[in-house]
Formats: structure tokens, sequence, C-alpha cells
């Protein structure tokens, strides 16, 4: 049997040696026969219906024992070819796998950004769908995806307006300007002990003296009151027309939905039912005073119109991305904080007026190494000193770091979603210029197009699909 071998790559014969290839008989190449399918007996040659000009380096592996990559080759067409010659990854040489890496990189953020900008329209039947289904999906739409259509938009517009109040009336209850006088201490005191009650506030407390004998305005009750229905009907409808009831509960923003649900409707009751027996039952009071607590997280709802902005959204998924840097910053960050905490008190230790235990220690070290420096516990010793001056550089390189590595992650991110972005403009050009070949436009020119919504509302309305392009 002769030792040469004929292969026939899209039309372009290739000669070599069987030797050759049995160099590596676990690829396809080193393990083909004249029994194998891609071997024509007429012509005496294999066929490969590939890329001839990317099996020339497909060759060179076989002499040289690695793979060296073209530059002007795209990277997936890279893994198609070393799937479909069945090379393994690891054969790849040592100058060309960062290469191969950075494609590997770039299409798993863009798989992470597909999947964090699809559009998922409700699962209903798209057959004898009923006209209860068909509104459950519009209020769906309407209120998960704020791009869905225009009266989204401003609905979240609206949402994001609703929620900065609930994070403003918090505030303003607290103020004493705005409450109003409900009753005199020293009458509160005196109905108090007719009564045979303790009075539990500490009467040298002015923020305590203010709740119990002043209350909130009633414009503020109302809209506090306001603020609560609205968060609670929207919370309703969003769950009643959610397509699937299980993937609900697991988005955290809708169980921080159901906490606040409960402390709101709460604290509107004890507001209502019990508000005087605050004074009476302290037990009552600790309880109204954390669910109090929790309404202030009402806020976070802020969170559910990252959709609507993609850069925000980036800046989310970039901190995501980054969690496992985060951590191992964390970790360092304790130890150095320990570490500097030891080494202050013992520093100061025969001084008896600062640092009397290593507790004030860990959190004079936390203070310092954030360059916030309260200035409540300050060493007065030169090495003391020397050893803040060492806790406030190690802090400020420290905190540098997560700054280094979520710009990273974030301007990858945001170049690889611009790019997306473009391409998506692209594909809807080219839809229109189906429709209406002489409205043919560039990407350049294209910046002004406004694409009818309606019709895009109707599409999403009507079809089961995921936009993940």
């Amino acid at each position: 049997m002769s030792d040469e071998i004929h292969i026939n790559v899209g039309g372009t014969l290739f000669e070599t040696k069987w030797s050759t290839l049995q160099r590596h008989c676990d690829t396809l190449l080193g393990s083909l026969t004249t029994t194998s399918e891609y071997y024509n007996n007429v012509k005496k040659q294999f066929f490969f219906d590939r890329n001839p000009e990317l099996f020339n380096t497909i060759l060179d592996f076989y002499r040289n024992g690695v793979i060296h990559f073209p530059t002007h080759i795209c990277g997936w067409n890279w893994k198609q070819e070393l799937e479909f010659w069945r090379i393994p990854v690891t054969d790849i040489s040592e100058c060309c796998y960062p290469k191969y890496i950075r494609y590997e990189k770039d299409q798993n953020l863009v798989n992470y950004i597909k999947n964090a900008f699809i559009v998922r329209t409700a699962e209903y039947q798209t057959h004898k769908v009923s006209c209860l289904a068909g509104i459950k999906q519009r209020i769906w739409l309407f209120l998960e995806e704020p791009t869905s259509s225009i009266a989204a938009k401003i609905f979240s517009i609206f949402y994001l307006f609703i929620v900065l109040l609930s994070a403003i009336t918090p505030m303003l209850a607290t103020h004493p300007d705005v409450r109003q006088k409900h009753v005199d201490l020293d009458i509160l005191i005196y109905w108090v002990t007719l009564n045979g009650l303790n009075l539990w506030i500490d009467k040298e407390n002015p923020k305590e003296v203010m709740f119990v004998t002043t209350v909130q305005p009633k414009w503020l009750k109302d809209l506090d009151l306001f603020i609560t229905m609205f968060f609670s009907c929207e919370q309703i409808l969003r769950f009643a027309s959610c397509p699937r009831k299980k993937e609900f509960f697991k988005d955290w923003l809708n169980v921080l939905d159901i906490i606040l649900f409960f402390a709101m409707w709460t604290i509107f009751i004890i507001d209502q039912s019990f508000g005087e027996k605050l004074l009476e039952n302290y037990e009552l009071l600790i309880f109204y005073s954390v669910c109090y607590c929790l309404v202030v997280f009402r806020l976070l709802r802020f969170f559910r119109i990252t959709k609507q902005y993609s850069a925000l959204r980036i800046l989310l998924m970039s901190v995501r991305a980054s969690i496992k840097e985060l951590g191992l910053l964390s970790i360092t960050f304790l130890i150095f904080v320990l570490l500097f905490a030891n080494l202050i008190y013992f520093a100061e230790l025969r001084d008896p007026t600062t640092f009397p235990d290593m507790v004030i220690g860990l959190w004079w070290s936390v203070v310092t190494m954030t360059t916030v420096g309260y200035g409540d516990e300050v060493p007065k010793s030169a090495l003391g000193r020397t050893v803040g001056s060492l806790c406030a550089v190690s802090g400020l390189l420290l905190l540098a770091m997560p700054i280094a590595v979520i710009a990273g992650k974030f301007n990858d991110l945001y170049e690889k979603n611009a790019n997306r972005e473009d391409f998506k403009k692209l594909h809807t050009i080219q839809k229109i210029s189906k429709v209406h070949p002489s409205n043919t436009m560039t990407l350049k020119q294209s910046k002004s197009l406004k694409i009818n919504t309606r019709e895009m509302k109707s599409n999403r309305e009507n079809k089961i699909f995921d936009i993940d392009i």
C-alpha cells in the first residue's frame, strides 16, 4: 500500500502521507480508512466539504504537532474546524491560545447579554386564546416589559416617580416641622400615671418625645395610603397575570414585594386600630418599628425599571459578573482589618486612654481603611501613628481594585451590547428593505429610524417567541 494519501477539501486537492496523519490517531484524519464515508472509490481520494484555506493549517498540525491560527480568520471558524477534525483544544500553540480564549470570552459575554436582554412574552397558547388569557398577556407585558409599548414606558416612568416618592415619605414623617402637635408631654405623663402604665420613652431624648407627642399630618397619611394601595394593586396584577407562578417566587424583587406588602398593611392596621396601645405595649412597638424599617426597602423597587435602561442593566450585570473578584477582595479586606486591629491594640498598649480592647481596634481599622476617619479613636504614640498610616495606605490600595475590576467588566459588556444593538438595527433595516426595496438605507442613515411600536406590540401579543438577536 502506498504511503501517499489524496484529500479533496472544498475542490482543492491536497497530498500528504499516511504516516503523517497517523501521528495523531485520535483525530478524524488520523483514523481515516478506505471504508470511511468520506472515501471516494472512483477517484481514490477522500472528500471533505470544508474550507480549503483553513485546511492548510490543519495539515501543519500533523506535521508540526501544534495548531497555529492565522490572525485574519474568525475565532468561530476555528472552533468549528477543531470540532470537526476532532483536534483537542490542548493542541493549540501557546502563542495562539490567547486568541482562542479571547474568542471564547467574547462569545460568553455575548450569550450573557442575550440572556439578560431577552424579551420573554407570556406563555399562553397561540391557538384558541381566550379573551381572559389575552388580557392577562397584555397586563403581563405592560408591567414586566417597559419596552413592549409606549404605554408601558410611560407607566415605568410613573412607577419610578412613585418609588422615589415612597422613599421620601418616611423621611418627611420624621421631620419636626412636618409633624403636627398631638399632646403635651406633661399631659401624656399624667395620663400614663393615672392609668397605672409605664412610659417607655426617655424624656431626655427629643426624638422619642417627638414621636409620642406629635402625629403625621393627614395629607402625609393619605399619600402613604395611596402609595401602599398602588404597590398592592401592582403586585396583585403582576402575580395574577404571571404565566409561570413557580418562577414568580424565584425573583428576589417579587419576594421583596411580598414582604413589603405585609409590612405596609401591618403598619396601616396598627396605626388605625392599635395606635394608642403603642404606649402600653413595648413588644408591639418593637414589631411596629421593624415593619417601619422594612418599608424603607421600597426604594429597591427601582431595579424593576432597569429593563428600560440598558446602561443601568449593564452596570448591574458588571457587578454580578465580578462577584468572584469582589468576594476575594472582601476576604482580603477582612484579613487586613483583623491584622491592623491587632497591631493598633498592641502599639497603643501603654496608653490607658486609647483602644481599651481589640473590638474598638476592629472598628478603627474598618473606618481607617475605608478612608472615613470619624476621629472617635485615634492613635497617640509614634508607633500607633505608623500603624495608622500603613492601615490607611493599605485601604486605598485595596479599595481601588474593585473599581478597576467592575470598570473593566462594564467596558466589555457595554461594548458588546452596543455591537448587539447595531446588529439588531441592521436586521430591522433588512426587514424593512424587503418590504420596501426603495427604502434601503445604511446603518448610519438609520440613526433617526423610528420603528412602528404598535406593529411590534401586535407581534408580541400574537406570537410566542424570544427576541434573542
